[in-house]
């Protein structure tokens, strides 16, 4: 006998929540790319791409990009007159979402049923409909903890599960931006800063030239950067408590923040997609986009057999993922498919004119970060 799927999906739900609620660092588990492309400042500029996501019946997998050239220096005219220039030239591009990545593990009847019962039990026990509102109540109630520890196991599976689903499309998104990435500046590929000293203290010389750079590309808002284990993840991740400048009085994360030097995220896939540790790209927030297609928003439900849902991905804030659970009578088990369709907008490397200081330049851009 098998057992129902209905309440599968919120039961789910709710062990993320709890699970957040308890062990928030549970969740994190090397976002790197996927989580600096999810950064709130990256996911506010980006709304207008990500918004034309949908056409209106949720089927159209695309995205309609449309922007204008600036105008440059060789375009103004040194006499007044009453000739008349062009139009701004007018580039507009669609964008398909064809990109796919999938992972699927088992659960024994017994589990998923363990499972379910532990949901119905902290629905009654809690009195609450909606996860966020059981979780909320649970930590609450001593007698909701047996129910709130089989969530714990059922989701620590799933992480196990999507971890492998997360460094897949990190692996893909990391090619694709070095592959993207523009020009700096005067027409550099790429561009090395010297940004830890010899006694393992901040190097500040190489962070100022580095957002320097940044800044005359035309950029204002704080970088985000994606990189290896190189000394730039050294002194984020110390913040430089007990060496250089920092053993003298100077709270270097302090200096960080107050200057909006950047935002790091460290990915474990850089050597291999980059060439080496000390690689790193860093954009502006706006400029990488990340465009997914959730296939089961709104009321899929079940099909056959299988249900069909979409639900936040674990540890990434404002990412989804979509999750199908197909119940296999004959050996008693349940298989369960996380899954995303997605792809990665990154403006071409023309979008500012021949003759333009900018040319070349697109907001995404290649670096290496040593020590001194």
């Amino acid at each position: 006998m098998s057992v129902s799927t209905a309440n599968v999906c919120p039961a789910i739900l709710t062990s993320l929540a709890i699970n957040e609620i308890f062990n928030p660092s549970n969740a994190a588990q090397f976002n790197g790319t996927l989580g600096a492309l999810h950064h709130p400042e990256n996911l506010a500029r980006g709304q207008v791409i990500r918004g034309a996501n949908n056409d209106g019946t949720g089927h159209k997998k695309s995205v309609r990009v449309v922007y204008k050239r600036r105008q440059v220096a060789d375009d103004a005219v040194s006499t007044k007159n009453c000739d008349l220039g062009p139009e701004l030239p007018y580039i507009e591009e669609e964008v398909s979402i064809n990109n796919y990545k999938g992972i699927n593990y088992l659960v024994t009847e017994e589990k998923l049923r363990t499972f379910c019962e532990a949901y119905s039990s902290l629905v009654q026990i809690t009195g609450a409909s909606t996860p966020g509102q059981i979780a909320g109540r649970a930590v609450q109630i001593g007698a909701a903890q047996g129910a709130v520890s089989v969530a714990l196991e059922i989701f620590n599976d799933m992480q196990l599960s999507i971890y492998g689903l997360k460094q897949a499309i990190n692996q893909d998104l990391l090619g694709t931006l070095a592959s993207g990435a523009g020009t700096w500046v005067g027409g550099n590929a790429t561009n090395a800063y010297q940004v830890q000293a010899a006694d393992g203290g901040p190097y500040l010389d190489g962070l100022w030239d580095m957002k320097q750079d940044y800044t005359i590309a035309g950029q204002t808002s704080a970088p985000i950067i994606i990189t290896g284990a190189n000394a730039l993840h050294r002194i984020w991740m110390n913040d430089s408590r007990f060496f250089g400048q920092a053993a003298n009085g100077i709270n270097f994360a302090e200096v960080r923040a107050r200057t909006g030097i950047a935002d790091l995220y460290y990915d474990e896939n850089v050597s291999a997609e980059l060439g080496n540790q000390t690689k790193a790209i860093i954009f502006a927030p706006g400029s990488a986009l990340f465009l997914p297609f959730p296939q089961y928003v709104g009321n899929f439900g079940m099909i056959g057999t299988m249900m069909r849902f979409t639900m936040p991905m674990p540890g990434i804030d404002g990412m989804t993922m979509d999750v199908r659970i197909l119940p296999n009578e004959c050996d008693s088990n349940y298989a369960i498919f996380c899954e995303v369709f997605y792809e990665l907008y990154v403006p071409p490397t023309d979008m500012f004119a021949t003759g333009d200081n900018l040319d070349g330049v697109n907001g995404v851009f290649q670096a290496t970060f040593t020590q001194a």
